[in-house]
């Protein structure tokens, strides 16, 4: 099982950042496309693909995978374990995303709001620092007594 955190929302400060660098690979895409019924061709057949992206080197990953990637490292990396989702607003990729691309997703506490909402930037771009979309996302961390049983089953 991969090491997880567990951060709660007394344990966050506005302005504490998280970097985490994600790919997909074909198979990724296959797996996604299958689970949610996306039947697109652009998302199997580079011939399609290149019909709506005339550059494209390779089937398109579909914007819901990077989506779903994103909100894993909520309630995996940061806060982590025990992180419930609340919202998530990206704005469109501003280019096609291939299998084997980078990108590098950074996570920053913008405003911590009553309630224990907590409300995340994240930032996303290619390995040389070139913005590829961004995202708002409202998130609630784990309370005391979550992360109580979390160091005694997971993280002790």
């Amino acid at each position: 099982m991969t090491p997880t955190r567990c951060l709660t929302a007394a344990m966050l400060e506005v302005g504490m950042r998280h970097e985490a660098r994600l790919s997909f690979s074909r198979e990724d895409v296959d797996r996604y496309c299958a689970l949610v019924a996306d039947h697109n061709a652009i998302h199997r057949d580079l011939d399609a693909a290149r019909v709506r992206f005339p550059d494209a080197r390779d089937i398109i990953v579909p914007g819901g995978l990077v989506q779903t990637r994103i909100s894993a490292l909520f309630g995996t990396e940061f806060p982590g374990d025990g992180t419930l989702g609340l919202t998530f607003s990206p704005e469109r990729l501003r280019r096609p995303l291939y299998p084997g691309d980078e990108l590098v997703v950074t996570l920053e506490v913008a405003r911590l709001i009553r309630g224990g909402i907590v409300e995340m930037q994240i930032a996303i771009a290619d390995p040389e620092g070139n913005r590829v979309s961004e995202a708002t996302a409202k998130v609630v961390p784990p309370d005391a007594a979550y992360r109580a049983w979390w160091e005694e089953n997971i993280g002790g």
